[in-house]
Formats: structure tokens, sequence, C-alpha cells
């Protein structure tokens, strides 16, 4: 009688065929970032932290309170009243400004290093 020792070292064909499966999509996927240059057009954003604050002067002007607490990567700040009103006297950290423009949308526009502009932050008054 002849015995046949069968050994189940092997993986699955079944688990073979998905790793290829696998190992060909990332590639597919690593060649299309290259090929294409996924990823390059991406700007900086602004990185700082302005505080704003309502007030409220001795004549009962409304205006805002602005304040800079963390500035990283922005070159110069612009403060826009809802009126009108422009101050960019606000450069860097610990500077504060107050404006007194009446009441609406006030905002902080940050001029990055790289000369692109975002608006940082606005608020009602």
């Amino acid at each position: 009688m002849l015995n046949v020792h069968k050994e189940d070292g092997a993986v699955s064909p079944v688990i073979g065929v998905i790793l290829l499966v696998a190992v060909t999509v990332a590639l597919v996927a690593l060649a299309t970032v290259i090929v294409f240059d996924i990823g390059s057009d991406v700007s900086d954003t602004a990185d700082a932290t302005v505080q704003l604050e309502g007030i409220t002067n001795s004549t009962g002007d409304a205006g805002m309170k602005f304040s800079v607490i963390r500035n990283e990567n922005v070159a110069n700040f612009t403060v826009n009243g809802p009126n009108g009103a422009t101050d960019t006297s606000m450069t860097s950290v610990g500077n504060s400004i107050e404006m007194y423009d009446g009441t609406g949308t006030y905002s902080v526009v940050a001029e990055l290093e790289s000369g692109e502009e975002e608006v940082l932050t606005s608020s009602d008054r």
C-alpha cells in the first residue's frame, strides 16, 4: 500500500490572489500620484490665532477689539469693519487694535508670507 503524505504548509490560493490584487492596487495608486503630481498644488494656510472681543466706547459706539495671540506664518493682518473701515497696523503677537465701525460683520484677513490672502476669522457685532 502506497502511503502519500500531503503537507499543508503553503498559503491558500485565494489568499495569494487577494495579496497580489492588493499589491497591484497600491502600485497603481502610487504611480497615479507620481505621474499626475497630485498634492503639489496644496498651499499653506494661515497658522495664527486672533482673539475678537465686542466693545463699546464711552460715547456708545459699537466696535471690536482684535488681539494677535499666536502667529506662525502670517506676514500682515488686515482688519475690516462693516462700514468700510480698514486697519493694517496689527502685525505681531501681542499687538491689539480697537475698531469702532458700528454694528455688522468685522473680519480679519491674513496675508501669508507667500502673498496669498485668507479670511482668518469674522464676527458680527
